[in-house]
């Protein structure tokens, strides 16, 4: 296969965990690809051997970093969506490396993806979710970016560093056991790699690859294991189902596609390839459709590698049971009424020697109205809901809070009109006794006839 045959393949590293895996890969050498490295730390990003180099948010975060905060690495992604269509372009096959919990990986990796596969590329994520010491709130960032990514991604390759114990010895260093899960991802990365590129003998092209990844649910199960001696085949199998991307040992039965492929250097017999196949096809189930491609590469040098790939459908949630009823009290104890009838019998009554009556139920005493129910509080004011990375990529607004009604002003009282005012009294004539001085009796005037006092018509 000459160089121009090659398919094209870009390896896109954001934040530092990304750069540390770039740089992992080109110390090894292992792969030929175009790496590119994307980081809001200017000094981070200065260190990367990476030949292509994106600096994120060159204005707002000025090269000091997001500070963990992932609606600021997302926006220094949209600051620099230009340069970053440039480094994704062209390219048919893309892995997205990032380290999820911080500000750069969970906010720049979800808009990055969406850019990568809006450009007709194969997009595969690759990312670290944090250590369960390191807080609930970047544990909280993590699984918000990583729904993002599966939702634009075509599959996502999902590393815990809690399972970093794994890969690494308990007495390993600190620095050891990081590199030996930046060692295991830039593995996946090279058997993928070398998988649509390596000339084999049953070749599995980028249709297989395809076939094998996509998924609803975005989720993809790694494995590969290398080793050599005379159980080689064996060991190597083992290897791969133990690897910590295969996703906790989950059966190969529930999946609907795998991918397998076998390389070993020109000692490769077929006797070890159908033991191989004949252990794998055995855990995995009737419907599964397995892919198989082999491989000789004399730079295994009697060494034999087989690797897995396979995605994850979406399993249904299960419906938690019912809880029981508890059995209905008795008819007694539902109305109030007592064990024992309270209307006495006629052997009860003849022995008393009372005479017999008959029984005369009490009037039944009218229940008090239910008071009226207080008036409901007014509704408390609801903050928006804050808008997730998903929801920022594809636009979409949050639906804007209903605002509360204005209350009514309040009308001032207007003036009651002021009373008419009684009409004025009717002049009375006393007659002759008009100049004389009045005879007043009881605050009333005797010299006035008492018709005309009285009003009487």
């Amino acid at each position: 296969m000459s160089d121009s045959d090659l398919l094209q393949v870009r390896v896109v590293g954001i934040g530092g965990a990304g750069a540390n895996v770039l740089d992992r890969l080109v110390l090894e050498n292992a792969i030929d690809a175009d790496l590119v490295a994307c980081n809001t730390d200017v000094q981070s990003l200065a260190s990367s051997v990476a030949a292509q180099k994106v600096q994120l948010g060159r204005s707002i975060t000025r090269g000091l970093g997001a500070g963990g905060d992932p609606d600021l690495g997302f926006s220094a992604a949209e600051e620099s969506a230009q340069e970053l269509g440039q480094a994704l372009a062209g390219a048919p096959l893309l892995f997205i490396v990032a380290g999820l919990g911080g500000g750069t990986g969970s906010g720049a990796t979800p808009l990055v993806v969406k850019m990568a596969r809006d450009r007709g590329a194969l997009v595969l994520a690759l990312v670290t979710l944090p250590f369960s010491f390191e807080g609930r709130r970047r544990q909280q960032q993590a699984l918000e970016s990583l729904d993002a990514i599966r939702h634009f991604a075509d599959a996502v390759i999902c590393f815990e560093n809690d399972r970093m114990s794994d890969v690494a010895l308990p007495s390993s260093g600190v620095h050891e056991a990081f590199a030996k899960a930046d060692q295991l991802m830039g593995q996946c990365i090279r058997s993928i790699i070398d998988l649509v590129q390596r000339r084999g003998l049953i070749r599995l092209g980028f249709d297989d690859l395809l076939t094998a990844l996509r998924s609803h649910d975005s989720r993809c199960l790694f494995g590969h294991g290398e080793a050599d001696g005379p159980d080689r085949g064996a060991a190597a199998l083992d290897m791969a189902l133990r690897s910590p991307l295969m996703d906790q040992g989950v059966p190969l039965s529930d999946v609907a596609n795998v991918l397998v492929n076998i390389a070993g250097g020109t000692d490769l017999t077929l006797a070890e390839v159908q033991t191989m196949m004949r252990a794998l096809t055995q855990r995995t189930g009737d419907h599964t459709q397995v892919l198989f491609g082999a491989a000789v590469d004399p730079k295994l040098n009697g060494r034999l590698a087989i690797t897995i790939i396979s995605s994850l459908t979406a399993r249904p949630a299960e419906v938690a049971p019912a809880p029981a009823q508890a059995p209905a009290p008795p008819l007694r104890q539902l109305t109030g009424l007592p064990h024992t009838s309270q209307v006495p019998s006629a052997a009860q009554t003849a022995f008393s020697g009372a005479p017999l009556r008959s029984y005369v139920p009490p009037a039944p005493v009218p229940a008090p109205a239910p008071a009226p129910p207080p008036p409901p509080p007014p509704p408390a004011p609801v903050a928006p809901k804050p808008r997730s990375i998903t929801d920022r990529i594809l636009g979409a607004s949050a639906p804007a809070p209903t605002p509360a009604p204005a209350p009514t002003p309040r009308r001032a009282p207007e003036p009651e009109p002021a009373p008419a005012p009684a009409p004025a009294p009717e002049p009375v004539h006393r007659g002759r006794f008009e100049k004389g001085e009045p005879t007043i009796v009881n605050g009333e005037d005797l010299d006035v006839p008492a018709f005309f006092r009285k009003r009487i018509k």
